[in-house]
């Protein structure tokens, strides 16, 4: 009984530590049935996390073991008991000594889940409340850097960092862990050279051997990376020679190879290594990185053919490996496209696209090369069959025929070579690779039928649906036309003239190859440019080409080197371009953060050479651009309060305010000189002929190059001249206007003075709530207004990219939505009711009076369900009529619509279907679905 009254007694006594009373009965139970097992838990999970991550050894590798979705998700449970477990320390063992290490547990918890904002929270507070115990405050601010990088917030985490390494203990536990951290940011933010010398530290301070051998890889790649050899392979060298997996050990043994060191300098020593390694049996897993990697020593040795058969050898040994199925593919996608052989890179560029993993290096560029491909090849075949018919222009009549002669066999001896492989390929499929076949093994990596081509019922809906629509087709290049024919196209071996595609003309071959010649050479001399006119046509040609690679590069590859090599080819062969005022920007910007003496002599050059241009002000004034649409937003304002007043018949108000205006010499001379037109017709109304006359004279000289007024004020002129001795005698050069119709210019009633005649004509039955397409299946607008998957297809199908070939009108149109014949409309779309566009209206009417003078188009304003305002212009008889009136009036339509281009959209439509335009959601999606259709068309 004294005996166990004795424990108890000891057992309540408190213990005094630094000031700080303890329990030490909860001290006993905080450790041993909380602290312990939390440890316990946390360090299993660890370990857990870091064996089942799988590194991938041809990308830099992590420094650290970050939590995944899926780890964190399957942890949830059980760092949920650490919080429990520390929380119950924190709420009923208060006079414990381990409430610094509850809080910790609880912030590593979080971290482990992904909960990095709460992880934050504990671990600043643990760092806070406990800065008098460096081995807490060190460990915290380490993981709360951790924490802010995993939140993406890199400049908070540098700051932690900072915190750390001023004041840095030798603490063993977290030493390590903020040396691998410090290193882990560095490389975050692409300073190798730091993080190596990081690397380094940690790797004096970590006992945990899997970990070192990670590290050490690491830094042979990082030290490969800076160009550091020596340093590199023995790295590598310490993996190789250790006990570390056989992955890792043999992608050492790879890169290892690769290097060129003074015991490795020789690229034929290097293959004889790389074919050693082939010949081991355990590297069958990996043969096609190490084809890969002679195809690379082949490659840097300039030895491009024996390259590209080891990259081919690669394909074909493919084993699961889809991010080296991607780099193979990729390495010879860019090769022939830097040859111009556009066919064949198409087919590797598709093949990437097929197998490129989410974590490949610059995925997003990729990505963005494939998605574009098709318009950067169009143009860039432009260019080169646009030199070649230079070139042939440029020789003498045997010299052309003699390279005719040879272009001819070369043709025929291509389509010739194709025929068994086709005939073979029809009998039986090959075994072998090819670029373009799904690559082996991919089905097992992707059973989900919710793939298409995972999914029978839908691959048989979608070609029964393609044999409706298109037949029976042979695959094949350019598949969609029967009778297409190809183009030249110049390459890297013939830079002059290239071989004709071949599948064109290759059935013509098959029946008649003398025919099939003629054919052929037929159509190169009738597209020589042999004349001054067609020389101009020409180089037109190539210079707007030259101009779009530039934009395609800049803007949606964001490649600024090849943007940057296309525009200065452009003022190369084209000096005097009117367009050098946006080349010489375009450069100053590409080069601005990489070149910054490249940057000033363009800059120089544009300011120089074109100091009142546009971009020679945005130069000078960042803001330009802002401050010239608030002022045009302020003329839209003036001219709208103008034309109303003119419309009011307020005349003299009009001249005043106009020539008030016009004398500030501000905005645009494009609303300017619509400004001057309403002026000079304010003065036809209240003035005499002479009056009216000169007012027009004026306009004309002050804005020569205006595109819209201009010409209409010189239709008016002549009109006068031509008709002066019936209008001389009247009191006001403009009479009244006729009120039985409505129309936007006044002119003389008795006379046939140019006139836009707007025919309201019987309004249109209000459609109803359902959308009435006929082609319902094929627009996939449904009642709800979004797109679905009706009847298989989808709005990607309805953006399909191009082919490589010569690119033919509208090749990808929905012939049921947009067929070649039909009434058609050109809309504009206003996304409000209340704007006032009598205004916008006037500026159409002056666009179809210069441009369709005598045609039998108006235009007409329909409102939509009370939010809608849908400006129609019209009717146009085939597809090709209404996209070229729409592909003259869109480079024109800021300066004629006097609202804010947000405001507004345009789009073509049939007359059926425009009647099913009931709402809002239905015009939405009619445009997205139109947009689709004739992407990269304007």
């Amino acid at each position: 009984m004294v005996l166990v009254s004795g424990m108890a007694m000891a057992c309540s006594v408190k213990k005094q530590a630094n000031g700080q009373e303890y329990d030490l009965m909860e001290n006993l139970t905080a450790r041993y049935n909380i602290v312990y097992h939390g440890r316990e838990i946390i360090a299993d999970v660890e370990r857990e996390n870091f064996a089942s991550h799988r590194d991938n050894y041809q990308q830099l590798l992590p420094v650290l073991i970050e939590p995944t979705e899926a780890t964190a998700s399957a942890n949830t449970r059980l760092m949920d008991s650490v919080i429990g477990k520390a929380l119950d320390i924190i709420n009923r063992k208060a006079r414990s000594k381990y409430i610094n290490e509850a809080y910790l547990l609880t912030g590593k918890a979080n971290y482990l889940k992904g909960n990095y904002y709460n992880a934050v929270e504990f671990f600043s507070y643990v760092a806070n409340t406990f800065a008098d115990q460096p081995e807490y405050r060190q460990a915290a601010l380490v993981w709360k850097a951790r924490s802010f990088m995993q939140l993406g917030n890199l400049t908070e985490a540098g700051l932690v960092l900072d915190t750390v390494f001023a004041g840095l203990e030798t603490e063993k536990k977290s030493v390590g862990l903020a040396f691998a951290t410090q290193a882990n940011y560095y490389l975050l933010t692409h300073d190798e050279e730091s993080a190596v010398t990081m690397l380094m530290q940690a790797l004096d301070h970590t006992g945990h051997k899997p970990t070192k051998l990670r590290w050490h890889f690491l830094l042979g790649q990082l030290l490969e990376k800076l160009n550091r050899m020596e340093e590199a392979y023995a790295h590598y060298s310490r993996v190789v020679r250790s006990n570390a997996p056989y992955e890792m050990s043999f992608h050492a043994g790879l890169n290892r190879v690769f290097l060129v060191t003074a015991d490795n300098a020789s690229a034929e020593g290097r293959v004889r290594l790389l074919r050693r390694m082939l010949r081991d049996g355990k590297n069958a897993a990996f043969k096609d990185q190490l084809y890969y990697q002679i195809g690379e020593v082949f490659y840097a040795d300039g030895n491009v053919s024996e390259a590209l058969v080891n990259y081919e050898k690669g394909i074909r040994s493919f084993n699961d490996n889809r991010y080296q199925a991607a780099r193979t593919y990729l390495k010879l996608a860019d090769h022939y496209f830097g040859q111009a052989d556009y066919p064949t890179a198409k087919l590797y560029y598709d093949s990437v696209g097929m197998s490129l993993p989410a974590d490949f290096p610059d995925a997003g560029a990729v990505q963005r090369k494939i998605a574009n491909l098709d318009e950067l090849i169009g143009q860039l075949r432009i260019i080169a069959h646009q030199d070649s018919l230079q070139y042939l222009a440029g020789l003498d009549e045997g010299g052309r025929q003699a390279e005719l002669d040879s272009l001819i066999t070369r043709t025929y001896a291509q389509i010739e070579a194709a025929k068994p492989k086709s005939k073979q390929s029809g009998s039986s499929r090959s075994t072998d690779r090819l670029p373009f076949d799904d690559l082996p093994g991919m089905s097992a990596s992707y059973t989900d039928n919710r793939f298409y081509f995972n999914n029978p019922d839908a691959m048989g809906m979608g070609q029964a649906e393609f044999r409706r629509r298109w037949g029976n087709r042979q695959l094949r290049d350019n598949w969609r036309f029967s009778d297409m024919t190809g183009g030249v196209q110049a390459n890297a071996s013939n830079p002059v003239v290239q071989e004709e595609q071949t599948s064109p003309l290759a059935d013509t071959v098959a029946t008649d190859s003398t025919a099939w010649a003629s054919q052929l050479r037929e159509r190169y001399l009738l597209d020589l440019p042999n004349t001054e006119e067609k020389m101009a046509l020409s180089n037109g040609q190539i210079h707007d080409a030259l101009l779009r690679v530039g934009a395609i590069y800049r803007d949606d590859l964001r490649d600024h080197k090849e943007a940057a090599d296309a525009y200065e080819a452009l003022l190369e062969r084209y000096p005097d371009t009117k367009e050098a005022p946006l080349v010489y920007y375009n450069l100053y910007r590409l080069y601005l953060d990489v070149d910054e003496q490249r940057a000033a002599y363009y800059r120089e050059k544009l300011l120089s050479a074109f100091p009142q241009s546009l971009y020679s002000n945005i130069i000078r004034d960042p803001m330009y651009l802002a401050k010239l649409e608030q002022q045009k937003q302020v003329l839209d304002q003036a001219y709208e309060q103008i034309y109303v007043r003119y419309t009011e018949q307020q005349y003299t108000e009009v001249v005043d305010e106009v020539t008030r205006i016009l004398e500030q010499g501000q905005g645009r001379e494009q609303i300017r000189s619509q400004l001057a037109y309403l002026r000079a017709l304010a003065l036809g109304r209240i003035s005499t002929l002479d009056t009216f006359e000169n007012a027009l004279l004026e306009l004309v000289k002050d804005f020569p190059e205006d595109s819209l007024v201009t010409p209409l004020a010189t239709q008016h002129l002549a009109f006068i001249g031509a008709n002066r001795d019936t209008l001389a005698g009247r009191t006001y050069a403009l009479q009244g206007v006729d009120t039985d119709r409505e129309r936007f210019v006044d002119e003389p009633t008795i006379t046939l003075w140019p006139q836009l005649v707007i025919r309201r004509g019987p309004e249109r039955p209000r459609p109803r709530r359902e959308l009435a397409v006929g082609a319902a299946v094929q627009t996939g607008i449904r009642t709800s207004g979004k797109l679905e998957n009706t009847g298989g297809i989808t709005r990607q199908q309805l953006a399909q990219t191009a082919d490589v070939g010569e690119i033919g009108p509208s090749s990808y149109r929905n012939l049921e939505l947009l067929p070649d014949s039909a009434t058609y409309y050109f809309v504009i779309n206003v996304t409000s009711e209340r704007v006032n566009l009598a205004p916008s209206r006037f500026g159409i009417g002056q666009f179809n009076r210069t441009r369709y003078a005598g045609a039998a188009i108006s235009h007409q304003l329909k409102t939509v369900d009370g939010e809608n305002q849908l400006i129609y212009i019209g009717p146009f008889s085939t597809y090709e009529q209404a996209r070229l009136y729409e592909s003259r009036i869109l480079p024109m339509l800021p300066d004629i619509m006097k609202i804010p281009a947000d405001y507004y959209n345009t789009f073509v439509i049939t007359e059926r279907n425009f009647g099913t335009l009931s709402d809002f959601d239905k015009i939405d999606d009619y445009h997205s679905i139109y947009q689709e259709q004739v992407k990269g068309d304007l």
